[in-house]
């Protein structure tokens, strides 16, 4: 498998993985809330699956036939991308209802929740890019 397949697979990893554990959860008629991760990770989708779908649209386009250093640079770098697309519309959307301070709450949570889900999502990236990739050549 080709490593701008893979990459371009990994970027969706954030929608993919949560939408398919609502949809086991909901198929099994199980409580979501049944574990923290389970609620971590459908409260990710329902919180930044609009704004990661954005990035990652953006990003899929992006890897075209970019050489894998910038692609990985690119990958270490998303999880700060989403935090910088996240915050200001939380913040913005706590001005627009005139309810800053929850929201800025929000954006405060949301950081700390993207950057650890960010970089297991990396790190899942790095590992399917090792098991499927085709080997990295010597220059």
């Amino acid at each position: 498998m080709s490593i701008h397949v893979i990459y371009r697979a990994s970027v969706w990893l954030p929608i993919v993985v949560p939408a398919v554990l609502i949809a086991v959860v909901n198929a099994f008629g199980l409580p979501l809330a049944a574990g923290v991760v389970g609620e971590v990770l459908a409260y990710s989708l329902l919180y930044g699956g609009i704004p990661y779908a954005a990035l990652a649209m953006w990003a899929t386009w992006w890897i075209g036939g970019r050489p894998e250093s910038e692609i990985r640079r690119l990958m270490f770098r998303a999880p700060l991308l989403m935090v910088a697309l996240f915050v200001p519309l939380a913040l913005g959307a706590g001005l627009m209802v005139g309810q800053l301070v929850p929201f800025t709450a929000v954006a405060v949570l949301g950081t700390v929740v993207i950057l650890i889900l960010g970089y297991a999502y990396v790190g899942l990236a790095v590992l399917l890019r090792e098991g499927l990739g085709p080997r990295p050549t010597a220059s």
